[in-house]
C-alpha cells in the first residue's frame, strides 16, 4: 500500500527490495519495479544511475531491511521506517545519518491522520485497495 500510495501522490518510479520473489512478483503490477539480485544496494545504485533513491520506504520492520533503508537513500533525501520493529537494541548509525543529512520519520500509521487522504484516493480510483491483498482466510 505505501508504493500505491507513493505513485498515486506523484512519485515518478517505485522500486521494490524485498527477499521473498513472490512479493517482488506480487508488487510488478501494481506499478512497482523489481529490486533483482543477492545486493539490493548495488541493484538499486544501478537502477538510479548511481544516485541513490530520492526517498526509502521500510514496510517490514526487520533491522538488515531497516538498516539498508537508511543507508541507501541518497544525501540530503529521506528515509522513512513504517515498518514495524521488534528489535529492542537496533544500532541507529547517529553519525551517519549527520553525515547524510538524513531525515528519517519512524512510527505507525497515524490512521486519524492517513484515513481521510486514503479514502479520497480511493474514490478517486487513484488507488484501489483491494489490488494489495494477497491472501483471503476464513473468520474460522
Amino acid at each position: 500500500m505505501a508504493a500505491r500510495s507513493a505513485s498515486a501522490m506523484g512519485t515518478a518510479r517505485v522500486l521494490g527490495a524485498d527477499l521473498v520473489a513472490e512479493r517482488r512478483a506480487f508488487a510488478a503490477p501494481l506499478g512497482v519495479e523489481p529490486v533483482e539480485g543477492a545486493d539490493a544496494k548495488a541493484a538499486v545504485r544501478e537502477m538510479t544511475g548511481g544516485r541513490g533513491p530520492d526517498a526509502m520506504v521500510e514496510a517490514v520492520g526487520s533491522d538488515t531491511t531497516i538498516e539498508l533503508a537508511l543507508k541507501d537513500v541518497r544525501q540530503a533525501w529521506r528515509g522513512s521506517v513504517i515498518g514495524v520493529s521488534q528489535s529492542k537494541a537496533f544500532p541507529f548509525h547517529m553519525g551517519l545519518a549527520l553525515i547524510k543529512e538524513l531525515e528519517s520519520p519512524v512510527g505507525l500509521c497515524s490512521v486519524h491522520y492517513e484515513l481521510h487522504p486514503l479514502i479520497a484516493l480511493a474514490q478517486a480510483s487513484r488507488i484501489k485497495p483491494e489490488a494489495v491483498v494477497s491472501h483471503c482466510f476464513p473468520l474460522s
